[in-house]
């Protein structure tokens, strides 16, 4: 899976882990518009985080933490 953001390339391949609304990513629920994922292999590692956990700001920071991270739903590609 490849996270995309609008009108960008390709930031990150990711593993898909969910897309139910009530599973959490630092606590909070990642809700209806995002799938929460693992940074695998980040092609953009200074892409900030749509919605950033507390020691995350970029997709880097998510890798190396090895942190699953809620992205738009709409920019998760197959």
């Amino acid at each position: 899976m490849t996270a995309k953001y609008p009108n960008k390339e390709t930031v990150a391949y990711a593993t898909y882990l969910s897309s139910n609304p009530r599973d959490k990513v630092d606590g909070v629920e990642i809700g209806n518009k995002f799938t929460k994922v693992v940074v695998n292999h980040p092609l953009k590692e200074d892409e900030e985080l749509v919605r950033p956990p507390k020691h995350c700001k970029t997709i880097g920071d998510a890798h190396y933490e090895g942190m699953s991270i809620a992205w738009p739903s709409f920019c998760v590609c197959s």
